[in-house]
């Protein structure tokens, strides 16, 4: 929900899919000029955008060969976003990136959810020395 709204905000024309259609209709109410769509209009690419976001656990650690959309619809985005960080490179952000798309892994958002935990609780900016530590503490630890 906060992606969605995040991208609203910022004048990002916003489709919503859920596994009940009616979960996506009631979450667009609070979503200005969102629109709800099936999660199977967008897995066979009936429904496409500049960006795709997934924040599903669906390709996520033990599930690694799972996948929402299929790998032909991928080549109608831009950018494919995975919210999933155990695999860093899930079977979604490998086959977007076969398609062309620029992929982001959920790594980041994790990391940037620390950064953001660091400075409430210390009342001061991160440096970046810092969220380089964070980064390649959480990296070392998806490695083993």
């Amino acid at each position: 929900k906060a992606l969605a709204f995040g991208a609203a905000q910022r004048g990002a024309h916003v489709k919503v899919a859920n596994r009940n259609i009616d979960r996506a209709r009631e979450l667009v109410k609070s979503i200005k000029g969102a629109e709800a769509v099936s999660l199977e209009e967008i897995a066979c690419g009936s429904v496409s955008g500049d960006v795709l976001a997934n924040t599903t656990a669906v390709g996520m650690h033990p599930m690694e060969g799972d996948t929402p959309v299929e790998k032909s619809a991928l080549g109608k985005y831009a950018l494919a976003f995975d919210a999933i960080y155990t695999p860093m490179e899930t079977r979604l952000l490998a086959e977007a990136k076969a398609e062309g798309c620029v992929t982001v892994s959920g790594l980041e958002m994790f990391v940037g959810q620390a950064v953001k935990q660091f400075e409430y609780f210390t009342g001061e900016a991160a440096a970046a020395e810092v969220v380089t530590l964070m980064r390649n503490v959480v990296m070392d630890s998806l490695k083993k």
